[in-house]
């Protein structure tokens, strides 16, 4: 329910209400088995890094606050397509990219996705690292006037959060945190997207730009749909053998064909 509000409220007061509440609800589905300690600490690592990235937004939130008397989104877009927008932008991008996962924000993200229910995960990786995104996305709606530097160095994060996300999800044992360390991957290639709407807009290039936005939003409904269904798979792979370990799995799709037959269809997802 929170996170569809996220898309939904047009005040500035409410979405932090809102965001807040998807953070705190959504820790307490990452500490479902809450006894063993490894969750514990993966949960409030989780409410920890998520409540430095409200900071961030809530600093940047105030500022268009005070600098507009207003809580509306509608007099943000004003004050912000009428005056330089680069600092507060990038206040904002730092405090969506905490829940985004991009890199270097992502610590919480391959601690909190092997401990939770892989239904869980699979609502967190496919849908909630979105949320982020989204507000990327709100924030660049609010303006005309994004600097190409900002572009630029929205590029490089993406491409950096790309290419370690690939790097670090090969040198994974446990599947759950190798599809964790794959979710910050993809977050990097939507991020790409983002970035090149951003330089194309600048240059006032409709093809660059459209095709770049069009991408990041195309691509994150691909990655949520075959995400959530690797992770659904995965819970079906634990329950079954209760173990996360790669290396002591093997010829599962003789013993579970219909979850070997769904999961080569999300490894194929991922490759394409």
């Amino acid at each position: 329910l929170a996170m569809i509000m996220v898309t939904t409220v047009q005040n500035s007061l409410f979405f932090l209400i809102v965001w807040e509440l998807m953070s705190v609800s959504s820790f307490f589905l990452v500490i479902f088995e809450n006894d063993k300690e490894e969750v514990l600490k993966a949960g409030i690592n989780y409410l920890i890094t998520m409540h430095i990235g409200f900071v961030f937004l809530l600093v940047g939130f105030v500022t268009l606050s005070i600098q507009t008397n207003s809580l509306n989104f509608e007099d943000f877009k004003i004050f912000l397509s009428n005056n330089n927008n680069s600092l507060i932008f990038l206040i904002l991008f730092i405090g969506f990219s905490f829940k985004a996962g991009l890199i270097p924000f992502h610590s919480w993200l391959p601690k909190a996705h092997p401990v939770a229910p892989s239904h869980i995960s699979g609502i967190m990786s496919a849908v909630m690292i979105k949320t982020g995104i989204y507000g990327i996305l709100r924030v660049i709606t609010l303006t005309d006037n994004i600097s190409v530097y900002i572009g630029v160095l929205i590029l490089i994060i993406a491409l950096i959060t790309a290419f370690l996300g690939v790097v670090y999800s090969m040198l994974q044992s446990d599947y759950k945190k190798l599809l964790a360390y794959s979710s910050i991957e993809n977050i990097g290639i939507i991020t790409i997207g983002i970035a090149t709407g951003i330089i194309g807009k600048h240059y006032n290039n409709e093809l660059v730009a459209t095709l770049g936005f069009l991408g990041a939003i195309f691509h994150v409904f691909n990655h949520s749909v075959f995400k959530s269904l690797m992770f659904f798979a995965s819970g079906n792979i634990y329950q079954q053998t209760h173990t996360k370990n790669i290396e002591k799995l093997g010829g599962l799709m003789k013993k579970m064909p219909h979850t070997g037959i769904i999961y080569l269809i999300g490894s194929l997802s991922i490759c394409g």
